[in-house]
């Protein structure tokens, strides 16, 4: 790693680290892992299925040449069950430019951290395996696979604060990344929004805001915008997405993994 990636990196988990404990109590009450590039840091409570479905829409523009071209995916999204108070299972897929053509599978688990180490900051540790069903897979082959740690908490019941931090391993080489979002309730029909900043090694960092909708208690509406932050090439994203509780029951409040 470079001494300009590790100095970004640095930054962004220097500012979760400051950020974090200066908020109290638990977190939004779906407490969704889209549409921010910044998984929650609660689990499912036991019993309660959600899909979290949307698309993403990128515009690129090349600065020496002006060149643009235009890509999607649609639809991606993830399956959550919560199948005890320490432990999420989920499943995902991405398709890439047609319905039907799958580009990314996943298969992973959100594992609640407990103790007092937290003190009142929710906890978890993310873990999934990534699988091209494009590629034959043999034995020999790793799997790659995403871990990061999320720390999550809110003040005053309309400021909430995510972080995450962790690598992306794949082909024997690992992939570092560090992220943070700052959202709000804006008191206004279930309206909330939120900005937020990622960092991945090898790639320029990039800045989202967006706003979510909750629709009674099951389900939400969201919409983001992205930008990168430098590079040769300008990647302007848009994306929009639905989550709704498949099982179980969600009442309005704070969802937490913790008793």
């Amino acid at each position: 790693m470079n001494r300009k990636w590790k100095g970004i990196l640095i930054s962004q988990m220097t500012m979760c680290i400051l950020l974090a404990p200066e908020f109290t109590q638990g977190q939004g009450s779906l407490a969704t892992d889209r549409p921010t590039e910044s998984a929650a840091a609660t689990l499912l409570p036991v019993g309660l299925g959600r899909a979290e479905l949307g698309g993403i829409m990128n515009w690129l523009t090349e600065d020496a040449s002006g060149a643009q071209s235009f890509t999607y995916a649609a639809p991606l999204g993830i399956l959550r069950y919560g199948i005890s108070h320490a432990v999420e299972l989920r499943a995902g897929a991405r398709f890439s430019q047609q319905v039907g053509a799958v580009d990314d599978a996943m298969l992973g688990a959100k594992l609640n951290l407990p103790g007092d180490f937290w003190g009142e900051v929710d906890a978890c540790y993310l873990i999934e395996l990534n699988i091209n069903p494009n590629k034959l897979w043999s034995p020999e082959q790793p799997i790659p696979s995403v871990h990061r740690l999320c720390l999550g908490t809110s003040w005053n019941t309309i400021w909430s604060i995510t972080a995450n931090a962790g690598w992306l391993r794949n082909a024997g080489e690992s992939t570092w990344m560090a992220s943070w979002v700052l959202g709000r309730e804006l008191g206004v029909q279930g309206w909330s929004g939120f900005i937020e900043s990622h960092a991945y090694t090898g790639e320029t960092p990039q800045a989202n805001f967006g706003f979510q909708r909750q629709i009674e208690n099951d389900m939400q509406l969201d919409v983001v915008f992205g930008r990168n932050l430098g590079g040769d090439i300008k990647d302007f994203t848009v994306g929009m997405g639905l989550s709704l509780t498949l099982t179980g029951e969600t009442t309005h409040g704070t969802i937490r993994a913790k008793d």
